[in-house]
């Protein structure tokens, strides 16, 4: 029996302010009363605004309920088509499509993988079902003055008559003697005074108009000349390199050569014990290759991990030193753990990383010092 669970549900939101799909989630319907836009002239009737939210997982049994009642089927049997239809619901959002339940709206997932529902433009309050948008617009009314005929045998009064004065004879004033001040004399002149500030602070803004134009112009060049200067310096300084290096001074080692030689050619002229000489300026060269091997070539520090533990910070560590390296350590960002020792070229740092990646299993070792 084909069971269509969207028209029960649409049929229960009309009768109820919530609703609970088992297995998926319940709709809430939010009453609004008729609201009014003076603007646009319209008049929208009461509706209820529906909300869904899959936290609402309590199954009420009211949609389990109707499809058996009304298809005459057991509550087992009604519960059954619910859950399939449930399960092919989840089915469809999880493979990121759009579920329509005609009538009421449309389901799907978001980025997070929650349920996000689009109602339809249905009003599901019964009371104002069908009702559409009213249109309205203001009424305009003039206002007219008639007069009210009076009944027969009233006698029009009038209101009371005013008094009216005779005129006073005008009385002989001797006109007055025009008084002159030097206010009325006085007419203004424009002022140059005023002219001559206005002149002025023109002046003075075009000066310093000038004056800011100029120390920027100033500024300008003086950027320019130092960076002329700059590379005239970078360019004059590998040349200057060239030169020192035509000029080699003598190393150490002629040094101690030349010394061990003067040393070998008196030790022949002044004393009979030649061999003695002799073996004399061999320990000497070999003591000083063994100071110019420990202090030549560069310092390296390879990092092997950065661990957050400092259990296993440890136990590297440990690892390293077993092997016979000099041990690189900084807590920073968690436990930098490495080694560090002295090279003469790239082949010995690429070796050090190869004998590292194949004693700790690391494939990302990076050199921090070179």
């Amino acid at each position: 029996m084909q069971i269509d669970i969207p028209a029960h549900i649409e049929k229960q939101l009309f009768l109820r302010d919530s609703l609970i799909i088992p297995g998926l989630g319940g709709f809430t319907a939010t009453r609004t009363s008729a609201t009014a836009d003076y603007v646009g002239g319209v008049v929208t009737p009461p509706s209820k605004t529906l909300t869904f939210s899959e936290n609402l997982t309590t199954d009420d049994g009211v949609l389990v309920q109707d499809i058996a009642q009304t298809h005459g089927i057991s509550t087992e049997e009604a519960r059954t088509v619910v859950t399939e239809f449930t399960e092919k619901t989840q089915q469809l959002l999880q493979q990121r499509e759009i579920v329509t339940l005609p009538g009421v709206g449309r389901l799907y997932k978001n980025y997070v993988q929650k349920i996000q529902f689009l109602p339809d433009a249905a009003n599901f309050n019964a009371e104002s079902y069908g009702m559409p948008p009213l249109q309205f617009s203001p009424i305009g009314r003039s206002r007219e003055v008639t007069e009210t005929p009076l009944p027969p045998g009233t006698v029009a009064t009038l209101p009371p008559a005013t008094v009216i004065k005779p005129p006073t004879p005008p009385v002989n004033v001797p006109a007055a003697i025009p008084v002159t001040t030097l206010a009325d004399d006085y007419e203004p002149t424009p002022s140059r005074s005023r002219g001559w500030a206005t002149a002025l602070g023109v002046f003075l803004l075009l000066g310093a108009l000038g004056m800011g134009i100029w120390y920027w112009q100033h500024q300008k060049m003086n950027r320019l000349a130092q960076s002329n200067k700059t590379e005239q310096t970078s360019t004059d300084t590998p040349e200057k390199t060239v030169k020192a290096t035509k000029k080699p001074k003598a190393t150490d080692r002629e040094s101690a050569q030349v010394v061990e030689t003067d040393i070998t050619d008196r030790t022949n002229e002044q004393s009979p014990d030649a061999a003695a000489a002799a073996a004399a300026a061999q320990k000497m060269q070999a003591a000083r290759e063994t100071v110019e091997k420990s202090a030549a070539g560069r310092e390296c520090v390879l990092v092997v991990a950065t661990l957050q533990d400092r259990i296993n910070a440890d136990r590297l560590v440990q690892k390293l030193k077993n092997d016979g390296h000099q041990v690189y350590f900084l807590q920073k960002n968690g436990y930098q753990v490495g080694i560090q020792f002295r090279y003469n070229s790239l082949a010995e740092v690429q070796e050090q990383i190869i004998m590292l990646q194949n004693l700790t299993g690391e494939q990302d070792i990076w050199i921090k010092k070179k």
